[in-house]
């Protein structure tokens, strides 16, 4: 019996038809494996789009503006301020350049709702040709001025695909600006890209740098950054007791900024450093209770250190910390003899302390034992946060009859919850001291507390390669 003959064609057309739709169905699968589903953690349903978003960076520089604004306000002793925008013209400046103008109004609303008398000015900087060009409004007060202020800015008012000279930019509004003596005084530099100078790069450049802060630590000028994560500007931000803020949300800070020769940080500037630091990190009313070297070595630095006292209560006092000062005073007799303790609990005010540190005592000084019999006295009230604030330009030591040990001086600080700070000396380590001896009590103690370390000026040159921990 013969099969029944089919055309080829028919076959042909049936597998054809087979393989399509074979296809189809697994595209249909990877499509949908490739769409995630909510994940379960815990009984909640956890989108991934939810987790992206929530991660995501904010950035609003008119925000920034107004913040900055009202710090300013707040720093003022006496209700006067003076601020100036230096703003980059470059052509990738347009959009933040043209929300920088829109947004000064809330400058001057925030300035007039606080009754503050205010004067603003304007440093433009931008390439014109081959030359870079920089236009200085004078300082003036009311809105009108200021929208003209940036109206009569030369045209092309954005040009260039590379930004000017804003270190000069930053210096000709120095040097040519009238601020107010009594003013609190601001600056506030925008831009996208790094600052520059005419002068070249390297050591030209931190010498217009360190121009720069000379001027500020000279007149007390803030210098405020809306820009990049770069070590320039976060360090005139830093040592000039201004903020840096990100202009996109692409940026971020820089944690170290080593490009500056560390000898421009000076006590007032390790002062404002460390005051910045406790009131970022000190979030519930704070006993900073200053652990003070009373020997007679201290005597030719304690006008810088009163003057660093200012500086920690301006910048508090402007973030709005709840704080109160105490003291513990220590030295001992000529040759490391028994430690002399004297310990004033809070509340002291800025004046008070400074008092005692002016009393200076002929000796020498142990400061673990300080540490070991004064700090559990304090008695901390629990809805208070206790800071210690180390100064001393000696090494520290334990008296010949306590042998008080570095870890329990540590230990002591912690069973305190005290953050502490210091401005001390680097470790000496003796010859003879095995692979085991403990590193130095002034370097470990901020380690550990969640303090910061830094090393005495004029104390360091044993120390050229560890100036800065």
């Amino acid at each position: 019996m013969k099969l029944p003959k089919y055309p080829v064609w028919k076959w042909r057309i049936a597998l054809i038809v087979l393989v399509a739709w074979i296809c189809l169905d697994g595209v249909e699968l990877i499509t949908s494996a490739q769409v995630q589903p909510p994940r379960r953690r815990r009984g909640l349903m956890i989108n991934p789009e939810e987790i992206k978003k929530k991660d995501e960076v904010t950035v609003d520089v008119g925000k920034s503006l107004v913040e900055i604004a009202q710090r300013a306000g707040r720093q003022s002793a006496n209700q006067m301020v003076d601020l100036v925008l230096v703003v980059d013209g470059s052509l990738g400046m347009k959009e933040p350049g043209s929300t920088i103008e829109a947004r000064v109004v809330d400058i001057v609303t925030t300035f007039e709702a606080s009754v503050i008398d205010y004067q603003l000015g304007l440093v433009w900087f931008q390439n014109a040709g081959k030359t870079s060009r920089i236009t200085v409004k004078p300082l003036q007060t009311g809105l009108i001025e200021m929208e003209d202020n940036f109206r009569n800015v030369p045209p092309p008012k954005f040009k260039g695909r590379t930004a000017g000279h804003g270190l000069d930019a930053i210096i000709e509004g120095l040097e040519e600006l009238q601020f107010r003596s009594d003013a609190e005084k601001h600056l506030i530099v925008v831009t996208n890209s790094k600052l520059k100078t005419s002068w070249g790069g390297g050591s030209e450049q931190n010498q217009v740098v360190g121009k720069i802060l000379d001027l500020c630590k000279r007149d007390k000028i803030r210098i405020n950054i809306i820009g990049i994560g770069e070590e320039i500007q976060v360090q005139l931000a830093d040592y000039t007791g201004g903020k840096w803020y990100a202009i996109d949300k692409y940026q971020r800070k820089v944690s170290r900024a080593p490009l500056i020769d560390k000898s421009i940080l000076k006590i007032d500037g390790i002062f404002r450093r460390i005051a910045q630091h406790i009131a970022d990190t000190v979030k519930r009313p704070a006993d900073i209770v200053f652990v003070y070297d009373s020997s007679l070595s201290m005597d030719d630095k304690v006008d810088e250190i009163c003057t660093g006292v200012d500086i920690l209560v301006n910048i508090l006092d402007a973030e709005g910390l709840d704080y109160r000062f105490g003291v513990i005073r220590f030295w001992a007799r000529l040759g490391g003899g028994e430690s002399s303790i004297i310990t004033t609990k809070p509340p002291l005010n800025a004046d008070q302390v400074k008092k005692l540190f002016q009393r200076p005592r002929t000796g020498d000084e142990h400061l673990l034992d300080a540490i070991m019999e004064a700090v559990p006295k304090l008695h901390t009230p629990e809805d208070r946060k206790l800071v210690l604030f180390i100064v001393t330009d000696e090494p520290s030591s334990s008296g010949p009859e306590t042998d008080y040990t570095f870890a329990r001086a540590i230990e002591v600080c912690r069973h305190a919850d005290a953050q502490v700070y210091a401005i001390g000396r680097a470790s000496v380590r003796p010859a003879n001291a095995g692979q085991g001896a403990p590193e130095e009590f002034q370097r470990r103690v901020p380690a550990a507390t969640n303090g910061q370390h830094y090393i005495m000026p004029g104390t360091e040159v044993p120390f050229r390669n560890r100036l800065i921990q």
